[in-house]
């Protein structure tokens, strides 16, 4: 896990989670589901990246990243959380899970709000070339933007990973009590989901519509 290729091979697919979320593609390779189980594929252990990105995408459904509003990246976050939780007890995969990477997403959103004011600034810098239709001022508009956030994902993401590996150094089979830790992730992550679910529903038959599934969701899952 910590031979070159890999570390390499980590950064690169944190990178590009990164960059999709804002800038290109944009094809949801930036969802902790996505992101965290290529890392976890990457490092050998698939199935607790797999388990470390169900349990993030409840904590992403909260905030839908769209426009100007403010929103975690957990593109990097997902790829550091699968590399320290392929090594854990699964006990304790979730939680681990969330130690990692709930802090940098926040610290990742932070980021594109710098992001922004930057690119904002280039943008009145060159106004009045885009307003009399410079293209290539609009290139350079596009070009800078689009390096401005490969290296603000680049360092996200070596950051991010550096956490994963204080976080691998710690013993968690001698923590007591360290799987209380993956049940509060879980459920933080369900109340974080259905807030995000509540707000998005809206109100009259559309709220009525998402208690009739989410009952029937329970209900299933309960009976399978």
């Amino acid at each position: 896990m910590t031979s070159p290729i890999v570390i390499m091979s980590l950064l690169l697919w944190a990178t590009v989670a990164g960059v999709d979320l804002a800038t290109v593609p944009q094809g949801l390779l930036s969802r902790p589901l996505v992101a965290a189980t290529v890392a976890g594929a990457i490092v050998g252990n698939i199935e607790a990246g797999l388990l470390s990105g169900m349990v993030l995408e409840l904590y992403a459904l909260d905030v839908l990243p769209i426009g100007a509003a403010w929103y975690p990246d957990f593109g990097a976050a997902s790829v550091a959380a699968a590399v320290a939780a392929a090594v854990v007890p699964l006990p304790v995969v979730a939680g681990v899970a969330g130690v990692v990477a709930l802090p940098i997403a926040v610290f990742g959103g932070w980021t594109i709000q710098r992001l922004r004011r930057f690119n904002g600034a280039s943008v009145q810098r060159r106004l009045e070339r885009v307003a009399a239709g410079d293209a290539r001022a609009i290139w350079e508009l596009q070009r800078n933007g689009l390096l401005r956030d490969i290296a603000r994902s680049f360092m996200l993401s070596v950051c991010a990973l550096l956490v994963a590996a204080i976080v691998m150094s710690i013993t968690w089979e001698n923590v007591r009590g360290a799987e209380w830790l993956s049940w509060a992730t879980i459920a933080g992550g369900l109340i974080a989901a259905i807030g995000g679910a509540l707000r998005s529903a809206g109100q009259g038959a559309r709220r009525r519509w998402y208690a009739v599934g989410l009952s029937t969701g329970v209900a299933v899952a309960l009976l399978a």
